[in-house]
C-alpha cells in the first residue's frame, strides 16, 4: 500500500494536530474532517484541503477512507469508534480510550470483532526524555525499577477555559492516563493494587465538576509509583504543563524535567517556558514528538501490521484510573486481577 487515506473526527486542539501529522507525511492522505460542530469542521477542511462532514455515519460509509483519528472528548470516544469499527475502518485513538471500563470494553470488542488495526495515542511512549530510559531499561543497563514519581499538571486555564467538557472528565483521565501508561510502560508490567485520593474545590467552585487534583499509587509486584496530577496550576506558571518524573531503579536513577525545555522567554508581561518538544513549527515543517504515533500508525495500516500501542493497553489504563477513582470514593486500596 503506497499512501493510505485518512480521515479525522474531532476538530479541536488535538484535532489539528493530527491534521499537520497526516498532512506533512508522504505515507498518508487526509481526505476528510468530521466535527459536530459544521463551522469548525469546514475551517479545518479548508486549512488542511480536504472535504469536512458533520455525520460520523458518512465517513464510516465512505470506501475511500481507510483510517480514522478519534481526536473527540474524553468521554465520547464509544460512539465512533464503535460505529467506524464496524464499517471496517482502522483506528487511532486519543488518549484515554474511555472514560470507563464499560465504554472501553464496548471499543475493544468492536475492533476485536472486526479485526481492524487499533491504535491507542499514548504519546509519551514517543517522548524523547523517555526513550533513552527505556532503551536502557530494555537493555538491563539500569537495573530493575523499583520507586517512581511522575507529576504531571496543567495551568487552570486548560479545564477552566480551553474545553466545555472539562466536568465530564478530570485531571485523572485527561493526564493521569498519560502516566499511568508511562508508570506501567517503563516497569513492563501492570500493577497489582491502587489507592488514590483527590480533591475537589477550586474548579467546583467555577461550576466545573471535577477534581482539582488527584494523586495515585500504584503497587507493582516489585516497586511503586506515585502519580501526581492537577488542573489548577495557577495561570501565572510559566509553562501550560508542568511534566517532572524521577524513576529509581536497583542500580541506577534518572531524572527528568520537562519544564523549561532550554528555553525561557521573557516579555513585558511576564516569562515562559515554551512547550518545544511536542510540537514546533520551523518553516514549513513540524519539529516535535506528537507527530511520531500518528506516523507509526499510517505505518502499521499500510504494512497490515499489528499496532505499536494496542487497545488492550488502553483498556488496561482505563481500569486503573477506575480503580483510582473507586479507591478514590471508598478510601480503600484496590486490588487488581489481569
Amino acid at each position: 500500500m503506497d499512501r493510505v487515506d485518512v480521515a479525522i473526527v474531532g476538530c479541536g486542539i488535538f484535532g489539528e494536530v493530527h491534521a499537520k501529522a497526516y498532512r506533512g507525511f508522504s505515507q498518508s492522505n487526509l481526505v476528510a474532517v468530521c466535527d459536530i460542530d459544521a463551522r469548525r469542521a469546514r475551517q479545518m477542511a479548508e486549512k488542511y484541503a480536504c472535504r469536512y462532514s458533520t455525520n460520523i455515519e458518512e465517513i464510516a460509509r465512505d470506501p475511500q477512507i481507510q483510517a480514522v483519528s478519534v481526536v473527540t472528548p474524553d468521554f465520547t470516544h464509544v460512539e465512533p469508534c464503535v460505529v467506524l469499527a464496524q464499517a471496517g475502518k482502522h483506528l487511532l485513538i486519543e488518549k484515554p480510550l474511555a472514560t470507563s471500563v464499560a465504554d472501553a470494553e464496548k471499543i475493544v470488542a468492536a475492533v476485536t470483532k472486526a479485526g481492524v488495526i487499533c491504535m491507542v495515542d499514548f504519546h509519551n511512549r514517543y517522548n524523547p526524555a523517555f526513550a533513552p530510559i527505556k532503551e536502557q531499561l530494555d537493555h538491563g543497563q539500569l537495573g530493575r525499577p523499583q520507586m517512581m514519581y511522575v507529576r504531571l499538571s496543567d495551568r487552570i486555564e486548560v479545564a477552566s477555559e480551553w474545553f466545555n467538557w472539562s466536568g465530564k472528565s478530570g485531571p485523572e483521565w485527561f493526564l493521569g492516563s498519560h502516566i499511568a501508561d508511562l508508570a506501567c510502560w517503563l516497569f513492563g508490567e501492570l500493577p497489582v493494587r491502587v489507592f488514590a485520593d483527590g480533591q475537589k474545590e477550586v474548579l467546583a467552585g467555577k461550576g466545573i465538576d471535577c477534581y482539582d487534583s488527584v494523586q495515585i499509587h500504584l503497587s507493582f509486584a516489585k516497586g511503586m509509583a506515585t502519580l501526581e496530577t492537577s488542573w489548577i496550576v495557577p495561570n501565572s506558571w510559566p509553562a501550560v504543563c508542568n511534566f517532572y518524573a524521577s524513576l529509581q531503579t536497583t542500580t541506577g536513577r534518572a531524572d527528568v524535567e520537562l519544564g523549561k525545555q532550554a528555553t525561557t522567554i521573557a516579555r513585558a508581561d511576564g516569562f515562559e517556558w515554551p512547550f518545544i518538544l511536542g510540537q514546533t513549527a520551523i518553516g514549513a515543517e513540524e519539529f516535535g514528538f506528537f507527530k511520531l504515533p500518528i506516523r507509526d500508525f499510517v505505518r502499521a495500516v499500510a504494512r497490515g501490521a499489528g499496532s505499536p500501542i494496542g487497545v488492550q493497553e488502553g483498556l488496561n489504563n482505563v481500569r486503573i484510573i477506575a480503580a483510582a477513582l473507586e479507591s478514590m470514593r471508598t478510601k480503600q486500596v484496590v486490588e487488581l486481577s489481569w
